[in-house]
């Protein structure tokens, strides 16, 4: 028992580092053949556009490695989509210590694959490169991806000494490319700035004012809580010293009880694994009568009731955009409700144990599988010293289902 805090850590450290090193999620790829392949492909962080990615056929095949050479485009998830083209831009920094004094962007000709941030009439597409974005462009008139143009440059403070001091300037140009091609309704471009976020809401805006359907946007990963309901059944065994033979135990028939409640669960997103923590209230109850009394002895009952609360992180691995398996482990608190048994009122208010296990998840269901530790709950300074040794084990078979919108991230 001592040991099974610094083994449930273990287990949780052993299976965030597991899954976050082998994290294989759904995607495709089409080829230069125009061939598309349904596939599972290795996520990772991709700060920087890609130029090769790895994939298997199944999870339990080798893997293999594709190129930009090879690929016209690929997709892992709901998190990214990537397609090449052959692009001319400038990859200055956007700070003023890595920028020149030129205004205008000294272009190179790159073939890269751009990260796809929105879908539809208008479409916005990312190249980031050690920390330096650049974004790219499609609408009505523009079939090919053009560079939104943004560069910082600098100019001397004259009022300085030379060299002492400049001073920052930027080339907005993006913001007159907004106003002829992608403008409607008067959209306002004086604010928005060369950004993820301040791009992508002017496309949104531009393609609803256009009445265009949105096909793909890439979501921000934010914290998300959910509630939800959750029934089990737990597999109960009990078992205590008999106070009058030491060297026997009186056992209770094994008994599978019902249990159900609700649960509040928050996201925690990372690039390779969801991480959540989730609280649970159930309500629990379980009648069982001793199954080895002897002679004419009249057999020991137990009637245990109690609100169990469960707190614990849950790790998710998601093997398609609706399919899940899942790792979890943490504490679970009991507080009586007016237990009845042979240690008739010397029952403890609120026992602890812990918990760990798994499952896997399909859209709003989750079926999970969870072992507990034994406990005593017994009052262990107002009973004998044979009675205080009670062990209640249980294992739970839950079913759960997420009530609030069904949205992965």
């Amino acid at each position: 028992m001592k040991l099974l805090p610094t083994k449930l850590l273990f287990f949780l450290f052993f299976v965030s580092t597991i899954s976050a090193q082998n994290l294989y999620e759904s995607g495709y790829f089409i080829d230069n053949n125009n061939n598309r392949k349904e596939c599972l492909i290795k996520r990772v962080p991709w700060k920087n556009n890609p130029t090769e990615f790895e994939w298997k056929r199944t999870i339990s095949s080798n893997s293999k490695t594709e190129n930009i050479e090879n690929i016209k485009e690929f997709g892992v998830g709901q998190d990214y989509i990537f397609k090449r083209y052959i692009m001319e831009f400038d990859l200055r920094g956007d700070d003023v210590a890595n920028s020149t004094k030129s205004e205008n962007p000294r272009l190179r000709i790159r073939k890269v694959f751009l990260r796809v941030i929105l879908q539809s009439e208008a479409s916005l597409f990312l190249y980031s490169e050690n920390g330096v974005n650049r974004f790219f462009y499609t609408a009505r008139n523009v079939a090919y991806p053009e560079l939104l143009v943004y560069k910082t440059y600098y100019v001397p403070d004259l009022k300085k000494k030379v060299g002492k001091k400049v001073i920052p300037k930027s080339n907005t140009q993006f913001k007159e490319q907004l106003l002829q091609h992608i403008n409607c309704g008067n959209q306002d471009v004086e604010d928005v700035t060369h950004t993820i976020r301040d791009l992508k809401k002017y496309f949104i805006d531009y393609n609803h004012c256009k009445g265009a359907k949105i096909k793909y946007t890439v979501k921000k990963k934010i914290n998300q809580t959910k509630i939800g309901l959750i029934g089990s059944l737990d597999f109960v065994s009990f078992s205590h010293p008999s106070e009058f033979n030491v060297s026997q135990t009186i056992l209770y028939d094994d008994v599978m009880a019902p249990k159900f409640g609700f649960y509040l669960e928050t996201f925690i997103p990372f690039y390779k694994v969801d991480l959540s923590f989730f609280l649970e209230s159930t309500y629990r109850s379980f009648s069982t009568t001793q199954s080895n009394a002897f002679g004419p002895t009249e057999p020991a009952k137990i009637d245990f009731k109690s609100i169990n609360v469960a707190l614990a992180p849950r790790f998710h691995i998601y093997l398609s955009s609706n399919f899940e398996v899942f790792f979890e482990g943490g504490l679970s608190i009991d507080n009586d409700l007016g237990t009845k048994s042979v240690f008739n009122d010397n029952i403890e208010k609120v026992t602890v144990d812990y918990f760990y296990g798994g499952g896997f998840g399909v859209g709003r269901f989750k079926l999970g599988y969870r072992i507990y530790t034994d406990k005593n709950i017994a009052k262990s300074d107002k009973l004998s010293v044979t009675l205080s040794n009670s062990e209640l084990t249980t294992s739970s078979l839950y079913l759960s289902v997420n009530l609030s919108k069904h949205n992965r991230k």
